[in-house]
């Protein structure tokens, strides 16, 4: 693993992700040939922290001995690099190509195929910022995806970070990405709409999320132990009545909600028809009570009669 992994390579992109793969990489003793960026200034800044060889903005400065490119830059912009490396005519040594991308698959790259490069796309399932560590990958799963002469190279790289490397079709990537959107980008904007709700109960905002961390951590913990029998609350007990009460919450305070306008109430049931799927599923719930929350959701979503003449008052006046 130590000589397939450990050879020069080169960082393209040093936002989060190139950052955080650099120092990884540096700290577990792989040559860092080049930090190439869109500005000089944090070329130069991470090279530096890594003790890359050379941090410039441009494509052809990078070593003719680099035989391992990462292109860190974001998901818009990887054809656009690939092509603008591809014009390089002296690159034709075999070498690989790689972008830490989860949506795109390794021959957003093809390019570079002309230039030597057989091409990887190894995603780390870990959400990144500008802090985030080296230790990150420990323990993550990584997926490799790519031509049949980099995938090896993806699994050697994903062992040395300490990752679990998964193996995965390019067809297969959307589905993929999609679960990992829904876990953590999906998660972020429900945490918001519930401090939005929580505030709407005349509760202190900033307080919300700490108030809510118990109930959240507790949550996590139940899931990774149980799985979908740790659904609970009102749809997974079959409560109608508090459903609807939730509902009418919604109706009268979404106005009040920012960030969500007449987003709540509809994800709201959504969410409910996903929780009394899965209780039915795990034969938690039987179709008769599922359908009776189901009717009373029906039945709170409804407009009023009130509603609907004003709305037919509406439109005969225009």
């Amino acid at each position: 693993m130590s000589h397939r992994v450990r050879e020069p390579t080169a960082i393209v992109g040093a936002g989060a992700v190139g950052q955080a793969l650099a120092q990884a990489l540096s700290a577990r003793h792989v040559p860092l040939t080049a930090i190439i960026s869109r500005t000089q200034t944090d070329a130069t800044a991470l090279a530096e922290r890594v003790q890359a060889d050379r941090a410039s903005t441009s494509l052809a400065a990078l070593p003719q001995r680099t035989t391992r490119v990462l292109f860190c830059v974001p998901d818009t912009h990887l054809a656009e690099v690939a092509h603008a490396l591809a014009q390089s005519p002296h690159r034709t040594a075999p070498w690989i190509a790689m972008h830490p991308s989860g949506a795109h698959p390794a021959h957003v790259l093809a390019p570079l195929r002309a230039c030597g490069a057989a091409l990887l796309s190894a995603h780390p399932l870990q959400t990144f910022t500008s802090s985030t560590p080296p230790s990150a990958f420990h323990g993550i799963r990584m997926t490799i995806e790519g031509d049949a002469a980099a995938l090896d190279y993806g699994e050697a790289l994903a062992d040395l970070l300490g990752a679990t490397p998964q193996r995965l079709s390019s067809a297969a990537k959307p589905l993929y990405h999609l679960a990992a959107v829904l876990a953590s980008n999906g998660l972020v904007a429900l945490l918001v709409l519930a401090q939005r709700v929580w505030a709407a109960a005349d509760l202190n905002p900033d307080d919300a999320f700490a108030a809510l961390a118990p109930l959240i951590e507790t949550t996590w913990a139940n899931v990774q132990r149980d799985g979908p029998a740790a659904l609970t609350g009102p749809a997974a007990r079959g409560d109608a009545d508090t459903v609807a009460t939730h509902l009418h919450a919604l109706q009268h305070t979404v106005s009040d909600l920012p960030l969500t306008d007449d987003v709540a109430e509809p994800l709201y049931a959504a969410l409910t028809e996903t929780m009394l799927r899965i209780q039915e599923h795990q034969n938690a719930l039987s179709a008769t009570e599922a359908d009776r929350v189901r009717a009373r959701m029906h039945q709170a979503r409804a407009p009023s009669p009130s509603e609907n003449d004003s709305s037919e008052n509406d439109s005969s006046s225009t």
